[in-house]
């Protein structure tokens, strides 16, 4: 059986090596260092633009547009996506 059947044979050695991998996890864990409020800055920007009873060739041509020509201008932007959808 290999490895499995080592295990099961040697059943005390088996729980000791389990208990000192989990008592070596919970001092590991202790000793890293932790902030409470860490600054995560996540790079994304979601901009939402609503107009209720406008087509999406509309949408697209009169707020999407103008807004990507905008944002075009940030620095570091990897990707810009959009779309424009009914109502």
């Amino acid at each position: 059986m290999g490895i499995v059947g080592y295990a099961i044979r040697n059943a005390r050695l088996t729980l000791s090596i389990m208990f000192f991998f989990l008592i070596a996890g919970a001092l590991a864990y202790q000793s890293i260092p932790k902030e409470a409020e860490p600054d995560v800055k996540i790079p994304i920007i979601y901009v939402s633009l609503a107009y209720n009873g406008i087509s999406p060739e509309d949408s697209e041509r009169l707020l999407l547009r103008p807004v990507e020509t905008r944002m075009k201008s940030l620095s570091n932007v990897k990707e810009m996506r959009s779309a424009a959808y009914q109502g």
